[in-house]
């Protein structure tokens, strides 16, 4: 049932809130490393965080409402959590391929909506097709197609097909082959290129939370690092897109002034209609790959390039069968056909 939020739920905004809009706060949260590897988080004030946390101005809540309804409409679960339970073998292969997927956008500076989107097409192909065993390199030819057209979908430049490739992979193939996977995907998922993810929620939800400037987008970003920490991990797929993006939001909330935590959490499942016990085992799941957050920022910094701009939700898709060995490159022969592949 679409959840539909009524005008008179939420606290009329003072009219200073229209000036907050313009104000920008000085005050930074920035993330500490720990010696040890932990993240220390920081803590903040109650005046970083209003006492109404969820406020937007009158005559923008119908806007806000039509848009959570076709949200809550369009999300669907993750079709590759029954495959996982009935094939032991699929979850190593899909660690894997989500490995890659966020070395390699962490390499060449994608967004993250680009490697959430390549995941989420990835999760659709395996749940249609099966890699085969005896052939290792499928599974890394699909996270390359599915990664391929996330980026041609998100990012405003985009490398060359074996540029996309991150150097140390096990195998490189060539452009032809990489293309006509594409294809195979683009066709297999009917070409529909709009799916409702996590990052969706979560962008619509830091709009709402009535936060000072620049520590809105900060709440936006610790939350997407979350995001990427957990995203391999095959049990993320048991939940909803918005019971992710919940359960993220809170654990942020709570690592900011754990004081609003519950203030935030009755706001959030009334908005979205759900109940506390479908976030608590996601809650779990975040706190266990909390450290890896420290991971990725350390990742991000060797990397040294700068992250692309995310404009629209948008979807991948997939195909059926995996070309034949014939197209594929081993590392040695790529180097001396490099430039011709791409010619």
């Amino acid at each position: 049932m679409a959840p539909h939020c009524a005008q008179g739920n939420e606290p009329n905004p003072p009219s200073a809130f229209l000036f907050d809009a313009l104000c920008c706060s000085e005050q930074q949260w920035d993330l500490h490393l720990e010696e040890g590897g932990g993240l220390e988080e920081c803590r903040h004030s109650d005046e970083d965080f209003d006492e109404s946390p969820l406020t937007v101005l009158e005559q923008d809540l119908f806007w806000y409402d039509q848009e959570l309804v076709f949200l809550t409409e369009k999300e669907s679960a993750n079709p590759l959590h029954e495959s996982l339970g009935v094939d032991p073998t699929l979850g190593g292969a899909r660690v894997e391929a989500v490995e890659w997927i966020l070395e390699a956008q962490t390499h060449h500076g994608f967004s993250v909506l680009t490697a959430v989107l390549a995941v989420n097409c990835l999760d659709r192909v395996l749940s249609r097709f099966r890699l085969l065993a005896d052939k290792p390199w499928t599974g890394q030819l699909a996270a390359l197609a599915c990664l391929s057209l996330a980026a041609k979908m998100e990012e405003t430049r985009v490398p060359l097909l074996l540029d996309l490739q991150v150097e140390g992979t096990s195998f490189l193939f060539e452009a032809k082959t990489v293309q006509r996977m594409e294809l195979l995907v683009l066709s297999a998922l009917e070409w529909k290129m709009n799916p409702v993810t996590p990052v969706s929620f979560l962008d619509y939800f830091a709009r709402r939370l009535r936060l000072k400037a620049n520590l809105h987008w900060e709440f936006l970003r610790r939350s997407e690092l979350i995001l990427l920490s957990m995203i391999s991990d095959g049990r993320s797929v048991s939940y909803l897109p918005s019971v992710i993006a919940t359960a993220i939001m809170l654990h942020v909330v709570n690592s900011g002034d754990p004081s609003l935590e519950l203030d935030y959490q009755r706001l959030l499942l009334d908005m979205l209609h759900i109940q506390k016990d479908q976030i608590d085992g996601c809650r779990k799941l975040i706190s266990e790959h909390a450290s890896q957050i420290c991971r990725l920022r350390k990742r991000k910094l060797r990397s040294g390039s700068v992250p692309g701009s995310p404009k629209a939700v948008l979807e991948m898709c997939f195909s059926p069968r995996i070309s034949n060995d014939s197209q594929l490159l081993t590392d040695s022969e790529s180097k001396n056909t490099r430039a011709e592949a791409e010619s």
